[in-house]
């Protein structure tokens, strides 16, 4: 009698099977994304097969959620573990959603290949400037052409989110749209925890450095004690070797002054 696939099984084997096509996708709609926020004067033409990209990619991604939501064995637990991919799936209209999901899959290929440090210091580099990138996009896709805004190009996004992600903060330059400002959240609340990260993975590789160090230092004195402690043995020896000679002489001495 054959027996079913059980539904975990089958959710891993899926997610599996979608891993690169969504990863491919997934740089597909952030190339996309930028051709539609930094072009500003592309022809209709051209926006009509960006938009037709746009919504292809929405769809995959909204069926993805759908087949993993339908095979995992408790459905309200895979949603409150994956409430991004939910809300990209009920607003579509919303792009930077799509645009954090399409990054959360890009870093996750990228940290499944991460297991030393130095791999780990890779993967925290390249989510810092995935994050920059994709926020001056939001944001600038947000504040372009808005009455009031202050952020007129790219170069002033891309400025705003660096002096944003690492807290400075100078006021030159801030979001006036509501979206705007959530994009400012997100990179705010983002930004801190992969600066304490890195902080914190760079204290980690000093410390350990330090430790080899250590280990180093004290291995060495262990093996100059040894060597002093053989050298201190082997004056001994020659002292005694010495000793027993002198005696050894003396004795032939007095043997041959007897044998006179």
């Amino acid at each position: 009698m054959a027996t079913s696939t059980p539904p975990a099984d089958r959710l891993q084997r899926w997610e599996r099977a979608a891993d690169i096509p969504l990863t491919v996708l997934a740089a597909v709609f952030l190339g996309v994304y930028s051709w539609q926020v930094l072009d500003t004067g592309s022809s209709p033409r051209l926006n009509f097969w960006l938009t037709t990209v746009d919504v292809l990619v929405w769809v995959v991604f909204a069926v993805d959620f759908g087949v993993r939501l339908r095979l995992s064995t408790d459905r309200w637990q895979f949603v409150k573990q994956n409430p991004l991919d939910l809300l990209f799936v009920l607003l579509p209209p919303f792009r930077p959603l799509r645009l954090l999901r399409a990054a959360m899959i890009l870093l996750d290929t990228l940290h499944r290949h991460t297991l030393t440090r130095a791999r780990l210091s890779v993967f925290i580099g390249a989510s810092s400037i995935l994050m920059l990138y994709l926020c001056s996009l939001a944001i600038y896709d947000a504040e372009y052409g808005v009455e009031d805004s202050n952020i007129h190009n790219f170069g002033d996004a891309l400025w705003w989110s660096m002096v944003s992600v690492t807290t400075v903060g100078y006021g030159d330059f801030y979001p006036v749209t509501t979206e705007g400002r959530l994009v400012a959240l997100v990179l705010m609340t983002f930004g801190i925890g992969l600066i304490s990260f890195a902080i914190g993975t760079t204290t980690s590789w000093v410390i350990d450095k330090l430790k080899t160090v250590e280990e180093s230092a004290d291995r060495t004195d262990r093996e100059i004690g040894k060597l002093v402690e053989e050298l201190r043995a082997l004056r001994t020896e020659v002292t005694a070797l010495r000793e027993s000679r002198t005696v050894a002489g003396g004795q032939i001495a007095n043997e041959q002054r007897g044998v006179q």
